[in-house]
């Protein structure tokens, strides 16, 4: 249990940990393809140097003990004592695992388990012989001496690591108790003592040694200012180092420095994000209703200077809205780098889990998105990228027959395309067989044999998006293509974005996702159905038909639209709403997830940018309706949910 008054800092601790884990993985399977790279070797070192600095400051002992032998590891790397090689990476790779279900546990005032088979395997590879082994009662004794004082995180560490732990103390808060105890377990009482002394002493000289190297490694002066005052707590002249790391400095092409605006990070609780995101939407609403009422003013009054000049400063308002909003909608904004940073690992593990060989290549990782969807796409991926290296990329051995290079290619990619962002994963495989698809989209009742004669390739395709579809027959261990794309696809709708398909058969598959930049403010189309208004998001709209100019008919007992020689099927939105009937004026084309669907309503008002407003406990969730706004005439217009209007209707009834 963490106590209350070191509970801020272990919740920065846990921030950073986190950001350091984050750093280790990424690094330590770049090192599996690049083992000789001293900078990535330098930048785990020191990662896992500072976890088990900060697990040690709050007692974290479990993660501590595992820590500093995975930091032994990379030491010995670092010196070119020990080579990388895919066996140590997995261990170190299952050390971060453990590191963070135990800052899991912790969080959750839990203790969590111990570490021991993997202590074990890292022992093992550090060649670890059981020397200085501690009786029961030997480690009795010295346990209660590390607890009486205070230094009960020590305890689980070998002798020459306590040693080690002791001399970064100040030389006047050193517990000569346990140095005369420990100096007498190594030495053994018949053998002649050297004084406690020299045994610190040599131990002093040993760290001091490493920590030099580190200290040359980091010439700036943040990291010589930290070495600094380690060094001080040892008696040492950091002046030597400051001469040593100078001339080393005249020797090497100087470095143009970075500004230290590049440096700054302010960390802000989420909570004051959102609040600041309100006010803002509460903004543009006044903001819209200020450029509606000055058009008034405009089309009605006669021109005059207090016009002219109401005119200018609503123009200024307007543009300075714009830009502030979109300066708030940025602080919302995460690069994808650390999402798209976790599959380097799944792709690694489930590679060698399905005998494939995979390369992963990552594509447009600055590309930023709203938080709010990033944090919920992780789990979708995974489907994605299970089921592409599950189904999709072939073996080996199977791509040497087919005349492909043995390693697969599998793709993930980033990239803004108008207001939108687009997520894509796509793999160099076997492909999707359309005629297969088919076969078991009629087996299993999904379509019947007459819809199925007017689809296209590419609709048969998008198949796989139906709940409970697979092409595979037998469930494998990661599952195959199609098994969780339903729930792909719900993700996706949710989040107001679109997805496609696209395959060919021995070339390989792209998923291609797009969502909005941002959920709070968006724009819309605002719609008129038996007299009362509402507003739909116009990213799902893809066109606008006069009722005029649509050709409408019978198909199976249901309305359809012809629209270019394809029926899609046409839905009377006052049937969903349970409104009276109405006059139809237009008909709205609008994507749905990755199908096209007609709606039908009585008038249009034009397009306006809203906010989206929660209707708060008072209503609770209405059906088919996901909040409300005020427009510019300030009017209340309730937002229509299409997604969830269309899920009482049968999936038969939308292919046609």
């Amino acid at each position: 249990m963490i106590p209350d008054e070191i509970r801020e800092i272990f919740d920065e601790f846990v921030i950073e940990a986190s950001e350091h884990l984050d750093n280790l993985e990424s690094v330590l399977l770049e090192l599996e393809h690049d083992p000789e790279n001293n900078d990535l070797i330098n930048s785990a070192f020191r990662s896992m140097h500072t976890l088990k600095g900060g697990a040690g400051f709050l007692g974290l002992t479990k993660i501590v003990e595992i820590a500093h032998k995975a930091e032994d590891i990379l030491g010995k790397v670092k010196e070119n004592k020990m080579k990388l090689n895919s066996e140590i990476l997995d261990v170190l790779l299952q050390t971060i695992d453990y590191i963070k279900s135990a800052i899991s546990y912790y969080k959750n005032g839990e203790e969590p388990e111990e570490p021991t088979e993997i202590i074990s395997k890292l022992s093992e590879i550090l060649g670890e012989k059981q020397k200085q082994v501690k009786t029961n009662e030997e480690e009795l004794t010295l346990d209660r001496l590390l607890d009486k004082y205070g230094l009960s995180n020590l305890k689980g560490l070998s002798l020459e690591e306590i040693l080690e732990e002791l001399v970064l103390m100040p030389p006047n808060k050193r517990p000569k108790e346990i140095i005369d105890y420990i100096e007498n377990l190594i030495n053994g009482p018949q053998k002649e003592k050297p004084a406690p002394v020299d045994i610190v002493t040599k131990v002093e000289e040993e760290t001091t040694k490493k920590m030099l190297e580190m200290v040359e490694e980091e010439i700036t002066e943040k990291d010589l200012k930290a070495s600094e005052e380690t060094l001080n707590q040892q008696g040492k002249k950091v002046e030597e180092v400051k001469t040593s790391i100078n001339q080393k400095e005249d020797k090497k092409p100087q470095k143009p420095q970075k500004k230290d605006e590049d440096e700054r990070v302010l960390r802000i609780d989420v909570q004051k994000i959102e609040n600041l995101m309100n006010l803002v939407g509460e903004l543009v609403l006044d903001r819209n209703r200020l450029i509606r009422t000055v058009q008034d003013l405009v089309q009605n009054m006669p021109t005059n200077k207090y016009i002219e000049e109401i005119e200018a400063v609503a123009s200024s308002i307007d543009k300075v809205v714009g830009d502030l909003q979109l300066a708030v909608m940025k602080t919302r904004m995460q690069p994808v780098k650390r999402l798209f940073q976790k599959f380097s690992r799944v792709v690694r593990d489930l590679s060698k889990l399905v005998g494939k060989e995979v390369n992963l290549v990552i594509e447009g990782e600055d590309t930023e998105m709203d938080k709010s969807i990033l944090e919920k796409l992780e789990e979708p991926l995974v489907h994605l990228i299970r089921n592409a290296l599950d189904h999709g990329l072939e073996t080996p051995e199977e791509r040497i027959r087919l005349g492909k290079p043995p390693v697969g290619k599998l793709i993930l990619r980033a990239y803004y395309q108008g207001d939108r962002v687009y997520l894509e994963v796509e793999d160099d495989g076997r492909g999707i067989d359309p005629t297969k698809v088919a076969q078991k989209a009629l087996e299993k009742g999904l379509i019947t044999k007459e819809q199925l004669e007017k689809m296209t390739e590419k609709e048969i395709l998008q198949l796989v998006f139906i709940p409970g579809f697979s092409t595979k027959d037998k469930v494998s261990e990661i599952s195959g293509r199609g098994v969780g794309m339903d729930a792909v696809m719900n993700m996706v709708i949710n989040f107001r974005g679109t997805i496609d398909i696209w395959s060919e058969k021995g070339k390989g598959t792209k998923i291609s996702m797009a969502f909005p930049l941002t959920v709070g403010i968006i724009r819309s189309l605002l719609v008129s159905v038996s007299g009362r208004r509402f507003a739909i998001p116009i990213f799902l709209v893809t066109e606008i038909i006069s009722v005029e100019n649509a050709t409408i008919q019978k198909l199976s007992g249901r309305e359809v639209l012809l629209l270019r020689e394809k029926s899609l099927p046409l839905i009377n939105i006052y049937d969903l709403l349970k409104v009276p009937p109405c006059e139809i004026g237009y008909i709205i084309v609008c994507l749905i997830g990755n199908q096209r669907i007609a709606f039908t309503v009585e008038d249009l008002y034009g397009d306006e940018e809203i906010v989206v407003k929660p209707l708060g406990k008072i209503f609770g969730n209405l059906h088919g309706i996901s909040g409300a706004t005020i427009t510019g005439d300030g009017k209340i217009v309730l937002i229509l949910d299409i997604v969830e209007l269309l899920k009482n209707i049968n999936n038969k009834a939308l292919k046609v």
